[in-house]
């Protein structure tokens, strides 16, 4: 069943239709949110308000023609509503869950290295402007095409290719000056 079917059902009422939505985007949202707020309670709390916010505007008969970044940007404009708060800058965030949630079968030593080396990206990720931050997270964390991107973010693709070239480049950047610290 298409996610267009599952909308037209949930419209209609359909608990099952809510249920597989649910299950389809729950764990990609929740993560995206978490990457942006850096707060896994925080990150529950908009999660939800997506997926209420879905319902609701299901219910009021806005049914969009793309539906997954149709999803993402309410995720997207419920974290640019909490970043306006005065109380959420003056949080402090927490630690960054981590990157892949793969089983790793190496040695101790490679574990640890690719442990510190996400620690790193991590790290270099929080230096980014929200945009910024936000942009290579749908690119890389959520896998998201870059046209899906610039609906979802609400820019012309030739500035998201242009906001993730910039934000590749000072990763990068950040990345090879601690290099160079830890060298030298």
């Amino acid at each position: 069943m298409t996610d267009e079917q599952l909308l037209i059902q949930l419209k209609d009422v359909n608990p099952a239709a809510l249920e597989t939505l649910i299950y389809r985007y729950h764990a990609p949202i929740y993560a995206y949110i978490s990457r942006l707020v850096r707060n896994p309670h925080i990150a529950e709390d908009l999660t939800q308000e997506c997926f209420t916010r879905i319902c609701l505007a299901v219910r009021d008969g806005r049914l969009p023609v793309s539906i997954r970044p149709w999803i993402y940007r309410i995720a997207t404009n419920l974290c640019k509503d909490l970043w306006k708060k005065a109380s959420h800058r003056n949080e402090v965030p927490t630690d960054e869950q981590e990157l892949s949630t793969k089983p790793d079968r190496d040695t101790v030593s490679s574990i640890l290295i690719r442990q510190w080396e996400r620690e790193e990206v991590i790290s270099a990720l929080a230096q980014l402007s929200e945009d910024s931050r936000q942009i290579v997270v749908l690119r890389y964390y959520q896998d998201l095409k870059l046209q899906e991107i610039s609906e979802i973010v609400d820019m012309p693709l030739s500035t998201v290719k242009s906001k993730l070239y910039q934000a590749l480049r000072k990763m990068a950047r950040i990345l090879e000056e601690k290099e160079v610290a830890r060298s030298g």
